[in-house]
């Protein structure tokens, strides 16, 4: 499964803030699913999609140096060229997350991200399944601190010849990232403290 990671740092690029909130729908807002993991279950998305419930889980834990802040998937049929031509598969399943360190002073560092993104690419990139995952480096804005920083967002992109068949791979992928996002965020909350002016992926 290939990991593909971009930077997105154009002023015309997706950007974050958190906390978010929707200004059309009083009902999605940020919510710290760290802080407050009993949520997860509560979420529409997690209600309907178990598998994306327990990647929230893993990536929320006490005991892992990450936490996420949005996340939503969908299912479709209407594929771009390149996805018809790679997977030659009519259906579609995709999700996103967007993940932030726990740390602050990470936060303000693309590069930490960039070494995610490559990090969780060479992890994943023995899983045999039809489906594919973007790592978009992307900016952010931290309140009450006022501070740019960065954040990643996770794409999911899983593929069958039936809507099921997609959803299954689309749980797989899931799976593996899970597991490697929860390895590499458990790996840094047990770095000392003295290392950290940058994490470090091992």
């Amino acid at each position: 499964m290939r990991v593909d990671v971009i930077q997105e740092l154009d002023s015309t690029d997706p950007t974050l803030e958190i906390p978010w909130a929707s200004p059309t729908n009083l009902d999605l807002h940020y919510i710290d699913l760290r802080a407050f993991p009993q949520q997860i279950g509560q979420l529409e998305e997690c209600r309907k999609y178990p598998a994306l419930a327990a990647l929230l889980r893993k990536v929320n834990a006490a005991d892992t140096s990450l936490r996420t802040a949005k996340c939503d998937i969908w299912a479709t049929t209407e594929l771009a060229e390149d996805e018809r031509l790679e997977f030659k598969l009519p259906c579609k399943v995709g999700s996103y997350v967007d993940l932030v360190f726990d740390r602050a002073d990470w936060n303000l560092q693309s590069e930490a991200y960039l070494h995610l993104g490559n990090e969780l690419s060479t992890r994943l990139e023995h899983v045999q399944l039809q489906a594919q995952m973007e790592a978009c480096v992307r900016r952010c804005l931290f309140h009450p601190e006022e501070r740019w920083g960065y954040y990643l967002t996770l794409f999911t992109h899983a593929y069958g010849t039936t809507p099921h068949e997609a959803e299954e791979a689309w749980q797989r992928a899931l799976r593996a990232l899970g597991d490697a996002l929860a390895h590499i965020g458990q790996r840094l909350r047990d770095a000392p403290a003295n290392l950290a002016s940058t994490p470090r992926f091992w």
